[in-house]
């Protein structure tokens, strides 16, 4: 996901719905750098331009607040004159145009309940995991997670030992069969 202003970062209405969206299409990670071969989709939020004049502070009313467009593209990849490729986006799938009409404030003791992260001590965390368990880790919420290795598969045995149906045989080779 890629949030395209400064607005996602400072006016409220704005942060609310970047977590909303950000919790919609589960995207909570947030990397350090981008594997540009591991990417296949991006969904493109922006907000529209607004005139030069105009200034947006935290209790400017609904119908003054710009529109926000949500885009999404599929990525190709092209061959350029240096290591990394040249990354072209093709549109693909919903375009999304919203309008932030109605908000409703959290009442503030139940949205510091929901922030609330359970304090894990680092001896705890340890402890759930010891020394021998590789390739497992516990997150800020105290949940354990793990990663699985698994090998390349040999295909090849699969083709031998299956038998061809008469409709995917060659029929270039002269003749029906």
């Amino acid at each position: 996901m890629h949030f395209a202003s400064e607005l996602f970062d400072s006016h409220p209405r704005y942060q609310q719905l970047k977590s909303l969206l950000l919790d919609l299409f589960s995207a909570g990670e947030v990397g350090d750098g981008i594997y540009l071969k591991g990417i296949e989709h991006v969904i493109s939020v922006t907000v529209a331009p607004t005139q030069e004049s105009t200034t947006i502070s935290s209790d400017t009313p609904a119908a003054s607040l710009p529109k926000v467009y949500i885009r999404t593209y599929s990525i190709s990849f092209q061959k350029s004159g240096v290591r990394t490729p040249y990354v072209a986006l093709k549109p693909h799938g919903p375009f999304i145009d919203l309008s932030l009409r109605r908000n409703t404030d959290p009442d503030p003791v139940l949205l510091q309940q929901a922030m609330k992260r359970p304090k894990l001590k680092k001896q705890d965390v340890e402890q759930g995991l010891g020394k021998r368990k590789r390739n497992q880790e516990v997150d800020d919420m105290g949940d354990l997670r793990g990663r699985i290795h698994i090998p390349k598969q040999d295909l090849t045995a699969l083709n031998r030992s299956s038998k061809r149906m008469k409709g995917l045989r060659n029929l270039n080779k002269g003749g029906e069969e």
